[in-house]
C-alpha cells in the first residue's frame, strides 16, 4: 500500500493556483479595459458644454517683442 496524502493537498494546491492565476488574469484584463465609465463621459459632456469661447489671442501675446534679453544662471 502507498501512503497516499487522505486530503489530496497537491490537487487543491494546484487548482487554488490555477483559479488564482484565471482570476488574477481576468482582474488584469479588466483593469487594461480601455472603455470610459459613466462619470468620465459626465464630465466629458460637461466640458464640451461648459467651455468658455476662445477670444482670441490678446494683443500682448500677438506682437513679437521689439528686444529680445536673455539671462544664464549658473549653478556651482
Amino acid at each position: 500500500m502507498s501512503a497516499q496524502d487522505p486530503f489530496n493537498f497537491s490537487r487543491w494546491i494546484f487548482v487554488t493556483g490555477a483559479v488564482s492565476i484565471v482570476i488574477g488574469f481576468g482582474i488584469f484584463l479588466d483593469a487594461c479595459n480601455n472603455r470610459k465609465t459613466t462619470k468620465g463621459r459626465e464630465i466629458l459632456a460637461m466640458t464640451r458644454t461648459n467651455s468658455m469661447p476662445s477670444m482670441g489671442i490678446p494683443p500682448m501675446d500677438a506682437s513679437p517683442p521689439l528686444k529680445t534679453e536673455t539671462a544664464t544662471f549658473a549653478l556651482g
